[in-house]
């Protein structure tokens, strides 16, 4: 598989591969870390109070009925005429939290060398193994050479 002299091909092999792994994840541990140093840092929003209206008249007496079952209808009917009404509602549940601020963005600087980290990461492999290939090379033609062979 390897040719002539495989037995020196297989640890440049094995030194590529580990070394290409070990600039991969190096590559791609400094492309977050520069991500995440441009980041701004996160801001802790306390959620507004819960606001209950509770209706008056829908109370449950001793034997789990409504106290004023007609009172209740009419509050009912008088919380829903008023939810129509923009000015006043009947709520339930805690409103709506303020619109985040727009997350800012990287600077062209950081953007530059996160791209290059992440760039390096994805190539660092191939890489590697390419230059395993020829220093293999490089390395099998002069041991050839020196026993007086020829290279083809």
């Amino acid at each position: 598989m390897f040719g002539r002299g495989n037995w020196l091909q297989v640890p440049f092999v094995i030194v590529a591969l580990v070394l290409g792994g070990w600039a991969a994840r190096y590559a791609f541990s400094q492309g977050m870390h520069t991500v995440i140093a441009s980041q701004s840092p996160p801001t802790k929003t306390q959620p507004a109070p819960l606001q209950v209206a509770p209706l008056s008249g829908c109370g449950l007496g001793s034997d789990l009925r409504y106290d004023n079952p007609l009172r209740c209808q009419m509050e009912m009917r008088q919380a829903q005429a008023d939810a129509r009404d923009e000015s006043y509602r009947l709520v339930f549940h805690a409103p709506d939290p303020p619109a985040a601020p727009a997350v800012a963005t990287m600077n062209k600087a950081d953007s530059a060398s996160a791209s290059g980290w992440f760039s390096l990461a994805l190539l660092a492999i191939p890489l590697s193994l390419g230059i395993a290939a020829i220093l293999g090379f490089l390395v099998l033609r002069t041991a050839a050479v020196s026993k007086g062979g020829s290279w083809g």
